[in-house]
């Protein structure tokens, strides 16, 4: 199946040529940083995460997001996702791929991943984080080649890639959900440190890998005889539509009591601080004496009241609410 990316017209080889220029220029800087440390990058004490774990997360995402696919054509037998499952699942291989490259690259030096596998440690999440997108690159390259052999033959796939394909369900649940548990585990970074992570995590890929792989469908559908359908797309649509409902409700959801405590002002703090703090006066609403006892501004006690009015403070603004909730 190689030889076919050795096939093409001219256009697919100036594509092939002008991606093979970004890719010499990252060479390039790649090489750079390495000699010259991620320095170059302006990632430092206060700034550890920059584009390399951003887009590591997101292309994590999208590698998860090819069970949304899986499911409904292996479990619930939905024959009209037969073709675009084999693009999801391709669609995951190269992501996988990506995160596995952005994390060698965000070490700085890439000699330092051997120690995960020389050295394992059980209790890390770095440990189990890179056994999960090891074994999911696995088990895609697996499954992908043989249902794309199986696909071009006409038949269908042999029995024993089946377990293999269950298996990668919850795999693929499992990259996504053992990075969030990486991130929650910061304790320099608040925000994280949240129970619903993973849950959010998980709803931002279903909803964000589907829709890049709309855009993919529509760009090979363009430029090429591969047609996923009208009707998978719209089906894939619709599971975008609903993940993006999960997402909100995930995010819509009050912040864990870590992230509470990190963010919030003691009771006691704010109480003692509130008495000697300036307020606004109940008669003319500029700001009144930082004495807890007066309840106007210094005008407004010379006066008697409202600025030009000679009632005394609290008649002023009586007789003020009432005629609001008159008016009312």
């Amino acid at each position: 199946m190689l030889e076919k990316a050795l096939e093409g017209s001219k256009k697919y080889w100036a594509w092939v040529c002008f991606l093979g220029i970004f890719a010499l220029i990252g060479t390039y800087w790649y090489i750079r940083q390495f000699n010259e440390g991620l320095g170059l990058t302006g990632l430092n004490r206060d700034v550890s995460w920059g584009l390399y774990i951003g887009q590591f997360t997101f292309l994590v995402g999208v590698a998860a997001s090819a069970v949304m696919l899986v499911i409904p054509y292996y479990l619930h037998d939905f024959k009209k996702f037969g073709k675009i499952v084999i693009l999801g699942e391709f669609l995951a291989i190269s992501a996988v791929t990506m995160c596995i490259l952005f994390i060698f690259v965000d070490m700085g030096q890439p000699m330092r991943i051997m120690n995960v596998i020389l050295h394992p440690t059980l209790n890390s999440v770095m440990f189990w984080d890179s056994v999960v997108l090891s074994g999911y690159l696995f088990i895609n390259l697996l499954v992908g080649w043989v249902t794309l052999g199986s696909d071009r033959k006409g038949v269908p796939p042999p029995k024993w890639i089946k377990p293999w394909i269950y298996l990668s369900i919850p795999w693929a649940i499992s990259i996504h959900t053992v990075t969030a548990f990486l991130y929650s585990g910061v304790p320099g970074r608040h925000f994280w440190l949240t129970a619903v992570m993973a849950a959010r995590f998980l709803a931002s890929a279903f909803a964000g890998g589907p829709a890049l792989l709309i855009i993919l469908a529509l760009i090979v559908r363009k430029v090429s005889k591969f047609d996923a359908g009208k009707d998978v797309i719209q089906a894939v649509s619709r599971i975008v539509a609903y993940a993006m409902c999960s997402c909100w409700a995930s995010s819509s959801s009050r912040p864990s009591t870590a992230a509470s405590r990190a963010i919030s002002i003691p009771s006691s703090t704010s109480t003692r601080d509130s008495t000697a703090m300036p307020s606004l006066c109940r008669s003319c609403g500029r700001r009144r004496s930082s004495r807890p006892s007066r309840s106007s501004c210094s005008g407004c006690l010379r006066s008697g009241g409202k600025r030009g009015c000679f009632r005394s403070p609290a008649s002023c603004c009586s007789s003020r609410s009432g005629s609001t909730r008159a008016s009312a």
